[in-house]
């Protein structure tokens, strides 16, 4: 049983703007012990510290390491075991990229700490056959950027990305090559915009056999398939982008907190 004193926590007495700065530092701790249990300092077999040795050397809530924790867990480095401790259980974490979001801040975080290498650039005209996203704006040409995106350690790529950048955006710079972050990122720092607002559509569907190639995996293979808009505080389209993952290698986690609010007084008698 832990002893000392109590520990915060990162949901009591915060409002929810606080609770959506400090979301993504799990994140952090998660890549910080996994980065030590794939360098050796905690091999198979061996235990990691406890909750509340953890809470101590990062200066984090129970809550954030028990969320860093279960992410390892779901990656299959480690294993909890009743009355023994955290056991680790692989000396690499199993293939595949979860992205966990709650807010937009999440999949900009996603964006920069995953690299796209960028197959063909060109300019397309928006035709009959486009998204249907695209359509009201059929003949004009947007710039169309192709690639595959990869994570930290994988040894095959986490997605097939198709960005369609507004043609406002076209001259934007940096997307001939690996990009470091994203396109949006590169549009938002050129052309002083923000993106305000993202619309996203999931659906599942087989990989067609020259997408199925770039990712390594056999044609007809399951994937996911997401649709992002990004907007402006306007609501106009800065980019449509599309990323079609193999089933295998990653999955999509979303909490939603429901903010309850006290009944409004009575203003009957009594």
């Amino acid at each position: 049983m832990d002893q000392g004193g109590t520990l915060p926590d990162d949901f009591a007495d915060t409002d929810a703007h606080m609770r959506a700065d400090a979301s993504p530092r799990y994140l952090a701790l998660a890549r910080s012990l996994r980065a030590e249990i794939e360098s050796g300092k905690y091999p198979v077999g061996s235990k990691i510290p406890t909750e509340m040795e953890l809470c101590k050397q990062f200066g984090a809530s129970r809550h954030t390491v028990r969320a860093a924790i279960e992410r390892l867990v779901r990656l299959e480095l480690i294993k909890r075991t009743p009355r023994v401790g955290t056991i680790v259980t692989a000396a690499r974490a199993k293939q595949g990229y979860e992205l966990a979001v709650g807010q937009v801040g999440d999949l900009l975080q996603y964006a920069a700490t995953t690299r796209m290498h960028v197959l063909s650039r060109d300019l397309r005209e928006v035709g009959n056959d486009a998204d249907p996203v695209l359509h009201p704006y059929q003949g004009q040409l947007w710039l169309v950027i192709r690639g595959v995106r990869t994570g930290d350690g994988a040894d095959a790529p986490i997605c097939y990305n198709e960005v369609w950048v507004h043609p406002d955006y076209r001259g934007v710079r940096g997307a001939e090559q690996d990009i470091e972050a994203s396109v949006f990122h590169l549009i938002e720092q050129q052309f002083n915009v923000a993106v305000s607002r993202i619309e996203q559509v999931i659906h599942a569907a087989a990989l067609p056999p020259d997408i199925a190639e770039l990712l390594k995996v056999p044609p007809g293979t399951a994937g996911l398939w997401i649709n992002r808009q990004y907007r402006d505080s306007s609501g106009n389209l800065i980019e449509m982008a599309w990323s079609v993952h193999p089933a295998e290698r990653f999955s999509y986690r979303m909490v939603l907190d429901r903010t309850w609010r006290s009944a409004p007084p009575s203003h009957s008698g009594g």
